[in-house]
């Protein structure tokens, strides 16, 4: 390829200049040869002149359109990184508001059941804190047979109605899946200083979360009859009870793929480093056989 020469450039000026002092000077009949040799070298050189101006934009343009490129890529990454910053605001937004609308909840609970005792102490009889008799007894009551309780604040509820409630909040209860418990600073303190690094328990119970949408997930499915299940969900269904021969009849597990499919949780490198944080906290157990990691809540 053709390079810009600066010099040659130079040198062409010159002789185009030293060609038009020849044409000039030469006015008699002898120097009329001269001329025209002039003016074919005069035509040469401004051929060449043009080549120059040629490669000169060529090398301008290649050089505009480099950096134009280097600069797109740069804008890309930084429209990514802030695409990743606001989706983790978002989701550490969402992670706090749940937990403190489960804790008031939690808080609003235990202050009625305070409160029902003392006001309401010869009622306590009909009443259980186990979900799974109150749910059986309230379904064994005829329509005809309906008793009413008299709450705290003056609603009136039927056992039935307190069975359906207690039925809903303790669906989840019902199925006795092992999640698991949620990592405190405290805790944290403990986790030696090489294996958790920068990590926070922010971070240890977002991948928590994960693990256990996925468990409640996958074991929702496997209670399914297998014929009420779609093409997709039976195939998952056959994987996993090989699976659960390889680990063992009636142990809870999950892999790195149920909790990508399940838990909105990506098994990136900074997951990989939290499983030990949870392994050493008593939250995780592996067992590896086949060539596959699987992870089993304590």
């Amino acid at each position: 390829m053709s390079v810009f020469n600066l010099e040659k450039m130079v040198g062409t000026i010159d002789n185009l200049s030293t060609s038009l002092d020849v044409m000039l000077c030469c006015k008699d009949s002898e120097g009329g040869q001269e001329i025209l040799e002039s003016c074919e070298q005069l035509d040469n050189l401004i051929m060449s002149f043009d080549d120059q101006i040629s490669i000169l934009k060529d090398a301008l343009i290649k050089e505009k359109n480099s950096r134009q490129s280097s600069f797109q890529r740069q804008l890309d990454e930084l429209k990514m990184i802030e695409e990743r910053c606001n989706h983790m605001i978002v989701y550490i937004q969402l992670n706090s508001g749940c937990t403190n609308e489960l804790q008031a909840q939690q808080f609003n609970q235990n202050n009625e059941i305070k409160e029902y005792k003392g006001n309401n102490s010869n009622n306590m009889a009909n009443i259980t804190m186990s979900p799974v008799p109150m749910w059986n007894d309230a379904y064994s009551l005829s329509e005809n047979t309906i008793h009413h309780t008299t709450m705290s604040n003056g609603t009136m509820m039927s056992n039935s109605m307190m069975g359906q409630s207690l039925k809903s909040q303790s669906a989840k209860q019902v199925l006795d899946i092992p999640l698991l418990k949620s990592v405190s600073n405290t805790e944290m303190d403990t986790v030696p200083k090489y294996m958790k690094g920068r990590l926070t328990s922010l971070n240890v119970n977002v991948v928590i979360d994960g693990i256990n949408i996925a468990l409640e997930n996958k074991y929702e499915i496997l209670r399914k009859p297998r014929n009420v299940l779609k093409k997709k969900d039976q195939d998952m269904y056959n994987t996993w009870k090989i699976q659960q021969n390889n680990v063992g009849q009636g142990q809870y597990f999950v892999t790195a793929d149920d909790i990508s499919r399940f838990g909105e949780t990506k098994v990136d490198k900074t997951t990989l480093n939290i499983i030990p944080i949870l392994r050493h906290l008593k939250r995780l157990k592996e067992s590896r056989t086949g060539g596959f990691v699987y992870y089993l809540p304590y």
